[in-house]
């Protein structure tokens, strides 16, 4: 999100004024757009962390340990 408002949006936004476009509507579309960004990425978050909840908890919200695996590290090359 910091990288969108310093590279990308500013681009999109001199892209549209030098091909013509008012330059409040330049800046009203550069908002529009970052909301979008903005929502569809709380949406994902908030998606995949429903999703590990209802394949950790129970219905009583206690916490399935049996579902949690444990991930080895690499061994080191002999």
């Amino acid at each position: 999100m910091m990288v969108m408002g310093i590279v990308s949006l500013p681009g999109m936004m001199t892209g549209q004024m030098l091909a013509g476009a008012a330059p409040a509507s330049a800046v009203r579309y550069q908002i529009v757009i970052m909301f979008m960004i903005a929502a569809a990425t709380a949406l994902g978050a908030f998606g995949a962390v429903m999703l590990a909840f209802r394949a950790l908890f129970s219905a009583r919200h206690q916490l399935r340990g049996e579902r949690l695996r444990m991930v080895h590290a690499a061994k080191p090359a002999r």
